[in-house]
């Protein structure tokens, strides 16, 4: 009986550190876009680096309390780093808030712990009652092309859902500081709009000298109310 009870504690031990544990992701930086207004659905983008291969995203908890965002943004980590080979993994993760009243709020992800970010954000007032003040482009992703947007140049590729629609001209909203936001904004040509799927490549260019960080995020609204970014080194 006591052999069978060792033999159990220590099948009980290994499971347990097999098991997986629960962390605060390693986050490293905060990207918060500009123009958001009480009608949009409010995001912005968190980036990080794991330290081999065996951590793994887990979920995103956001509370609004107050004028407090408060994000949580966890991890999973394996307790046998034996197995996992000594290698960087950079992650990025949109963390969606949703709709907000018009106002100041503070940012907080990871709080009070050692991963722990701080920003501040300004939600505007609505012009209009509709779910957004323009129309955008469906963008699939960003091209960066050649350059990898070094020199603030890129494309934006993706779908328009009828001929009666064209681009109109495309806007930015930078923070001066580490995010481009981009909006391609379309306009109604024509009152016979049939669904006709028409691809679209969008260019887009922007002065690099006006940022304080080498990364900066290009944000670009989308036609869902959402968003497609990519994270630019502009080599300062």
């Amino acid at each position: 009986m006591k052999r069978l009870f060792t033999t159990l504690l220590v099948l009980a031990s290994s499971v347990a550190l097999a098991n997986p544990i629960i962390i605060d992701a390693p986050v490293n930086h905060l990207f918060v876009p500009e123009g958001f207004d009480n009608n949009d659905n409010v995001e912005f983008i968190v980036t990080g680096a794991f330290p081999n291969p065996c951590y793994k995203r887990n979920k995103v908890v956001v509370d609004v309390i107050g004028d407090v965002i408060d994000v949580k943004v966890s991890a999973i980590a394996s307790n046998d780093d034996q197995a996992c080979p000594d290698m960087i993994v950079p992650f990025k993760e949109i963390v969606s808030v949703g709709n907000l009243q018009s106002g100041e709020y503070k940012v907080v992800i990871n709080k009070s712990s050692q991963f722990e970010i701080k920003d501040e954000m300004k939600i505007g007032e609505a012009s209009s009652q509709n779910v957004d003040d323009n129309l955008y482009a469906m963008v699939d992703y960003v091209d960066l092309g050649i350059t990898g947007g070094a020199d603030g140049s890129a494309r934006l590729v993706g779908w328009i859902p009828s001929d009666c629609i064209q681009v109109d001209r495309v806007e930015y909203r930078s923070n001066n500081k580490d995010v481009m936001s981009v909006l391609p904004i379309m306009k109604q040509v024509s009152d016979f709009c049939p669904m006709k799927m028409v691809q679209v490549n969008i260019p887009v260019k922007f002065e690099t000298s006006q940022f304080k960080h080498n990364n900066v995020l290009l944000y670009v609204r989308t036609l869902d109310g959402k968003s497609v970014n990519s994270l630019v080194n502009i080599r300062k």
